[in-house]
């Protein structure tokens, strides 16, 4: 089964929040995520990427 990622930098961890960059906001429900807000690319908070893959894998 493969998988589809929405993260910024796929194969790296996502960095620490307390390095004092602001966070980005989550492109579906604009809560704030765990990407500086310079990251590149589609950014999903914790929840809202959960919930992206659940579709995914249910979509066939």
């Amino acid at each position: 089964m493969t998988q589809q990622t929405t993260d910024p930098a796929p194969g790296r961890p996502a960095p620490d929040p307390s390095e004092g960059e602001p966070r980005a906001e989550c492109v579906l429900c604009r809560e704030p995520t765990e990407y500086p807000a310079s990251a590149k690319g589609v950014v999903l908070c914790p929840v809202c990427e959960w919930q992206e893959a659940q579709r995914a894998a249910c979509s066939g």
